[in-house]
């Protein structure tokens, strides 16, 4: 029966052996004991090297065991960010997740999966209960006794500022039924320790069961990462922003967009071709109907990765994000010269003097060229790109846009866009309104056409309940501009292709998520 099928979320710290070591003792449990079917998705995480060795020794151990994942999480840190990616590589209906050194009697799972059946949305393992037991050498007394007294007092401030009623909602074994896990990941904004207390706050505001389950608790050692003096001061800060959160009701079940306004909405991604997290976060948002135009970086280390499958999606307008600052150039320019070597973008801000100054003929003219190779590839490519935009904006730098619209437009490519959000004002984003008023006219004599823009900041990503509701109000077709991404595995890229917006494009894939089911 589906309702026994679960996937099991280890989140653990590249550590080679001992990772494998613990999947393994897990793997022979449920093969033993679990009734119905099962999978251990295991998330990486912690420093890129150690992620790349750990997950060959993973492969190498576990090649013919299908069951076993293995996934690599690299940004957003923190052990939440890390659950909410691996999400996404599972497939059944229960989703659990437990401590990498398995330090709980492993019955806890069937004993949860019976409060599922019965209609719990989640059951958290619950060390203060009276029949919970906890098994370890005397050693670690003083360690343990420590992180309790730690424990009681969190929990005390949890529910007194909270109303909460749970008494340990850290325990780090966890079940829940995946309609719950999709509502807690698509809430989900803290990643580091407490992220738990966000799974009973969601779980309190929309009145679904929660029920505590006793544990046996099994440590041999100490191997917890936890500095007590920091988390309390980074748990302070979290409690004020959960705080907020609630009284906002942002934790509260709110109406998802309507159809008709999603049709209004046109959620545009750019920087497809980036990285592979940015494609699959992009892909994702497309297929459920939510991004309409993706931007396609012809440059990019990662074009074609699941380029076929974003073609396939019903309706999907692609378009060239034209790239002067990622990565080398598609012409052949002169060693040494400014094309060969590539841009920043604070130099060509620089250089046009902040958007004041028509940058030089010469460098004009090697732009465009630039252009029309870049636009000239994804149509050798049978690439139906129907408009056109800039990584970074370039597009809009004085004298960019006059001298690409007429090759643009002689390639059948008749729109583009201007950034008209007036709510950038006061951020450095607000330099593109600017840049874009000083560009209205030559789209206009070019006769390009263009779409009122809709720019949302972190604050929207973060606060998600009110963005909906700022979204539905939009009454005439908008373009959004958005940079959505699985996770964050920029770093990963050869150098010359990194960028400095990586982790935070999580926050903005799972807030575009949590609009519209699809």
């Amino acid at each position: 029966m589906s309702e026994q099928n679960i996937s099991i979320i280890i989140p653990a710290k590249a550590s080679g052996n001992f990772i494998v070591r613990q999947v393994g003792v897990l793997l022979d449990y449920l093969h033993q004991h679990w009734q119905g079917q099962f999978e251990i998705v295991v998330s990486l995480n912690g420093d890129i090297d150690d992620i790349a060795s750990s997950t060959d020794l993973m492969h190498q151990e576990y090649a013919n065991h299908p069951q076993v994942i293995v996934h690599q999480h690299y940004a957003p840190a923190g052990k939440g960010a890390s659950l909410q990616s691996a999400f996404l590589k599972t497939h059944h209906s229960l989703i659990a997740f437990i401590d990498s050194d398995l330090p709980f009697d492993l019955k806890f799972f069937s004993q949860a999966q019976q409060h599922i059946a019965a209609g719990a949305s989640l059951v958290a393992g619950n060390r203060r209960l009276p029949q919970s037991v906890m098994q370890l050498p005397t050693q670690l007394l003083p360690t343990v006794f420590k992180r309790h007294v730690f424990g009681v007092m969190y929990n005390q401030a949890v529910r007194k500022l909270f109303g909460v009623d749970a008494s340990d909602t850290q325990c780090g074994i966890k079940l829940m039924s995946r309609d719950f896990a999709e509502q807690l990941f698509r809430t989900l904004t803290c990643h580091g320790f407490s992220f738990d207390v966000e799974m009973f706050l969601l779980a309190k505001a929309r009145g679904l069961s929660v029920v505590s389950e006793p544990v046996t608790l099994i440590q041999s050692h100490e191997k917890s990462t936890l500095k007590l003096g920091g988390e309390l001061l980074r748990s302070l800060v979290w409690f004020v922003k959960f705080k907020a959160k609630q009284l906002k009701g942002e934790y509260k079940e709110q109406p998802l967009l309507t159809p008709e306004t999603v049709a209004l909405l046109q959620f545009t991604s750019d920087d497809w071709g980036l990285s592979r997290a940015v494609n699959d976060g992009i892909l994702a948002l497309a297929e459920q109907g939510l991004v309409k135009r993706v931007s396609i970086m012809t440059t990019a280390v990662e074009r074609d990765y699941r380029l076929r499958e974003l073609l396939k999606v019903p309706n999907i307008q692609v378009g060239l994000h034209f790239n002067l600052t990622n990565g080398p150039m598609l012409g052949d320019y002169p060693a040494g010269s400014e094309m060969a070597k590539g841009f920043s973008l604070n130099g060509l801000l620089i250089r046009s003097w902040f958007g004041l100054k028509t940058l030089s003929k010469e460098l004009i003219d090697d732009i465009s060229h630039e252009f029309e190779l870049q636009a000239q590839s994804l149509k050798d490519q049978d690439i139906p790109i129907t408009y056109f935009d800039g990584h970074h904006h370039m597009h809009l730098l004085p004298g960019v846009l006059a001298s690409i619209a007429p090759l643009a437009i002689n390639k059948g490519i008749g729109h583009t866009r201007l950034v008209s959000d007036h709510s950038l004002f006061g951020s450095i984003q607000y330099l593109l309104v600017f840049l874009s008023w000083r560009a209205r006219p030559v789209a206009r004599t070019a006769g390009l056409s263009y779409l009122p823009v809709s720019y949302p900041s972190m604050k929207a990503f973060l606060n998600r309940n009110r963005w909906r509701r700022q979204l539905a109000s939009i009454k005439e077709p908008t373009e959004v501009i958005c940079h959505p991404a699985t996770l964050g595995d920029l770093q990963c890229l050869p150098e010359a292709y990194k960028d400095t917006y990586d982790g935070a494009r999580a926050y903005e894939f799972w807030a575009i998520r949590s609009l519209y089911k699809g």
